[in-house]
């Protein structure tokens, strides 16, 4: 509450600075002081939501910075004050009847709109001050009790509405979700009498207050009525370098303010200055800081920037970032592993794949992707471990029974179309299997790898009761290659 109230303070002292720039005459300083106003308090002022202040340093400012177009505006508006204030008339009659009738207690006015106001409205819609069809509002404002405000706002644009024609596109429920700095209210534009178009703004006593006091009647509203306000203390008040004014959470640090102009700008912060000093990314953040962003394309989110901010939208920034960069890397790593499979000419299926990340302890295939593309994993250990994935099969529960001369289970056969091995020849395409190593003279059987030819294990080996059950179309009779006569 009390940087707020330095922050009013101030603004309190450049709006009679302001009221007294006339003094000044056409000179630079002028001017200086009033583009600084434009940019610097006139937002700070619509951020605290004390909306006659920005109001008056708007006008103000435009008056010293473009005094042909603030005069042209006012001169139009004071001619046709009296033609305005019959129509505003002419208007607010019917209104009020019905809302007599209907039972409200209520306020109701008309004013123009502001100086500034309509001269962004000119340069917008590139037209002059007689064509701005909203030159003026009027202000509905109830006397509601607490739990009665929204509803009563509500019902008041129901009867509006069937009076005059609304414009729906112009409709701005602050009702529902009510501005950063506090602000509620209902503004609706409707086609009034004579087809000109008229912007209504509906509230109660209490927004009426807020809107116009901004957080100082919310400190008083949080006294007299208990609303539940949360302590602007909770917050930090910086400004761009440009002078938009920016709210960010309490220990807000460089990294949050650079995620809150845009999250490129937070990916690539490598610091920043602060008042014209030089600081890192996780300096703190105090209200009246100006504050500079510097970036690199270098630089990138890393896991410990999650704990140099406190912002939510950072956080999910740097989260949405480093998921970026995951799915990156595991796109590169599987494009690393499939050329070099290719290159090996070994058959890259993705079952085999998914078992090879088991094996090697990953929870996912793509964590031995990401691996694999930071240089953290070896591509020749993928290759020597997938080459060895059939030697490795996980036994199942039952026993593989002892080998008998039967050769119904697939295994030894002396028939002409068992393979035969020989170890005196160095066969690619036959190899023993580690697993259970067998030697001349025990039986054997084949089995067809995914990667290497066959495998020669021993009938009795732990993995043929598994291998015989899962892939018994793998399986090929084999026998010793006898030895020649000497």
């Amino acid at each position: 509450m009390e940087d707020n109230q330095v922050i009013i303070k101030i603004l309190n002292e450049r709006l009679e600075l302001m009221r007294c720039l006339d003094k000044e005459g056409d000179s630079e300083h002028r001017r200086h002081v009033a583009k600084e106003t434009q940019d610097l308090h006139a937002p700070m002022a619509h951020r605290l939501g004390l909306y006659q202040i920005k109001t008056e340093l708007e006008d103000l400012a435009l008056k010293f910075l473009d005094y042909e177009a603030y005069h042209h505006i006012a001169v139009a508006l004071n001619a046709k004050k009296a033609e305005r204030d019959a129509y505003i008339d002419k208007f607010i009659t019917p209104l009020k009847k019905k809302l007599e009738d209907e039972g409200y207690v209520f306020t109701i006015k008309g004013r123009p709109k502001s100086i500034h106001s309509i001269y962004h409205k000119m340069q917008v819609q590139h037209c002059d001050v007689d064509r701005i069809y909203d030159l003026f509002a009027i202000r509905i404002i109830l006397d509601s009790a607490p739990e009665r405000e929204k509803a009563d706002c509500w019902q008041v644009y129901s009867i509006i509405t069937d009076l005059f024609t609304p414009n729906p596109k112009r409709l701005r429920d602050w009702l529902t979700m009510p501005k950063e700095n506090g602000y509620e209210s209902l503004h609706i534009t409707v086609m009034g009498p004579e087809d000109k178009w008229v912007e209504v703004q509906i509230r109660t006593r209490r927004m009426d207050e807020v809107a116009e006091k901004g957080v100082a009647a919310h400190w008083a509203y949080k006294g007299v009525h208990g609303a539940n306000i949360v302590s602007q203390k909770e917050s930090v008040f910086v400004f761009t370098p440009t002078g938009d004014l920016r709210k960010l959470p309490q220990g807000a640090t460089v990294l949050d303010f650079a995620f809150s102009i845009h999250s490129e700008v937070g990916c690539h912060c490598i610091g920043g200055r602060i008042n014209g000093q030089n600081v890192g990314i996780r300096q703190r953040l105090v209200n009246g800081d100006r504050v500079e962003i510097s970036t690199s394309l270098n630089q990138h989110p890393t896991e410990g920037w999650l704990s140099n901010v406190v912002s939510p939208r950072a956080k999910n920034k740097i989260r949405q970032a480093l998921k970026e960069v995951e799915f990156k890397n595991a796109a590169d790593g599987r494009e690393i592993l499939e050329r070099k499979f290719h290159n090996w000419k070994i058959e890259f299926d993705e079952g085999s794949i998914s078992r090879l990340a088991a094996k090697l302890g990953y929870k996912a295939v793509t964590q031995m992707y990401e691996a694999l593309a930071l240089g953290k994993e070896d591509i020749l250990h993928l290759k020597e471990v997938f080459e060895h994935l059939d030697d490795v099969l996980t036994p199942r529960v039952e026993t593989a029974p002892k080998h008998t001369d039967s050769s119904a289970e697939g295994a030894n056969d002396n028939t002409k179309d068992a393979i035969e091995v020989d170890l005196n020849v160095k066969n690619v395409d036959i190899h023993l299997a580690s697993c259970c190593q067998p030697k001349p003279g025990d039986p054997i059987f084949g089995f067809i790898s995914v990667t290497k030819g066959i495998r020669i294990h021993h009938c009795n080996c732990p993995n043929a009761v598994f291998m015989r059950q899962r892939y018994p179309y793998r399986l090929l009779p084999a026998r010793w290659k006898t030895p020649s006569p000497q």
